[in-house]
């Protein structure tokens, strides 16, 4: 994410970004690694999203448009921040884990290993009987606080 205290070189690359609007795979795998989350949610509700959060809402714009869904809005809890969100189980199998799965993140394979897990289970709606909500619920066992 970009910061308040962003350096030129940072504030540079951003703009020559926005000029060249060219979202890359390997761009879209940094950003994530660096301010991607893949959620598991299993409270009251068992769901996967997918969310990127960054400053630059023209960023998640054109990411938006890179993956065909989702949605961008702003981030409230975060300040002056906005976040690029997929939550449809459709789109998650079909567009996100496909492509993760193609272009590999470093940082967050894990987290996306066992978010991949869940979204098959929830696709083939497993999650709504006991069994299927023991086995998201183990998954998430060890996870870090990305996936809650």
């Amino acid at each position: 994410m970009i910061s308040e205290n962003a350096s030129g070189a940072d504030n540079q690359q951003v703009t020559n970004f926005l000029r060249r609007k060219q979202i890359t795979p390997d761009y879209i795998c940094g950003l994530v690694d660096g301010e991607g989350c893949f959620y598991i949610l299993a409270t009251n509700r068992i769901a996967c999203e997918f969310k990127i959060s960054q400053k630059e809402k023209e960023i998640l714009y054109e990411i938006k448009k890179f993956f065909g869904c989702g949605y961008v809005k702003s981030n409230s809890d975060k300040g002056h921040t906005f976040v690029y969100i997929v939550k449809d189980i459709k789109s998650l199998d079909e567009i996100i884990k496909p492509f993760f799965t193609t272009h590999h993140l470093f940082v967050k394979y894990k987290q996306f290993d066992k978010f991949s897990q869940a979204v098959d289970l929830i696709k083939k709606k497993l999650h709504l009987g006991k069994n299927g909500q023991t086995a998201i619920n183990r998954i998430k066992l060890g996870t870090s606080e990305t996936i809650r």
